[in-house]
């Protein structure tokens, strides 16, 4: 049994406590607000008001096609995490990059490392993280979770198919600039314990793992994507 143990050991060293991507073709960029301002002065009240309600309809309608756009993008998205659950070569990663680069100039959130939003149990549906898919791959999971709560605290959970898991519990907070404000993207961890626990053999506790950051590059009611700071990707789904 401790030949047992020591593979865990060996394996679950480097489970990361977070996971999300900063790659080549996207580098984890600052959100984009951009907002065009009016500075024509109308002669009449009427010229004013048709200005005011044709930007009013304007406004309407890029909402509405914002969403639309959203929502076929998550829909494909959705369906290539579905399909590749636990997988991950080139050719399916840069397929969701491409993606993900389709909605995050599309994110709602303007500040997800602050936003409550954030703060939830969230489902992995696809991760680039070689050591989370081990589990998937091999049968031992199939189902992976985390959870973040109180803007303090990060918690991940693999299930084992028999029973029992893995667990990792950490610190987390948004990153802040030299001049002490949040650039709302960036949140900091850093890892506090680690758990295995395998049932009638025990259970075991490691000591801190490390610590890193991840960027939130896109953020609703129910969709996150994350960048790391290993240049992995973490696509979860709220619960």
């Amino acid at each position: 049994m401790s030949v047992l143990v020591n593979i865990f050991l060996v394996l679950f060293a480097s489970i990361p406590a977070a996971s999300c991507f900063s790659s080549s073709s996207l580098h984890s960029p600052k959100l984009l607000h951009q907002h065009q301002h009016t500075s024509k002065t109308t002669t009449t009240t009427q010229l004013h008001s048709s200005s005011f309600n044709l930007n009013f309809l304007d406004s309407l309608f890029s909402t509405t096609n914002n969403k639309s756009q959203i929502q076929q993008h998550k829909t494909q998205l959705y369906q290539t995490c579905q399909s590749s659950y636990g997988i991950s070569t080139p050719p399916i990663r840069t397929s969701i990059e491409s993606l993900i680069s389709q909605l995050q100039p599309l994110n709602p959130t303007s500040s997800p490392s602050t936003s409550k939003l954030l703060q939830r149990k969230w489902i992995v549906l696809w991760t680039s993280e070689k050591e989370i898919n081990f589990f998937l791959e091999k049968g031992i999971s199939t189902r992976i979770e985390q959870r973040l709560s109180d803007g303090k605290v990060l918690e991940n959970w693999i299930p084992f198919v028999r029973g029992d898991g893995f667990g990792v519990t950490g610190s987390i907070q948004p990153a802040v600039n030299d001049s002490g404000s949040s650039d709302g993207l960036r949140t900091e961890f850093k890892f506090q314990k680690a758990e295995l626990d395998i049932g009638k053999w025990g259970t075991y506790n490691f000591p801190p793992l490390g610590e890193g950051w991840f960027d939130t590059v896109y953020l609703d009611e129910e969709l996150r994507i994350d960048l790391n700071s290993r240049n992995d990707i973490l696509i979860c789904r709220g619960e």
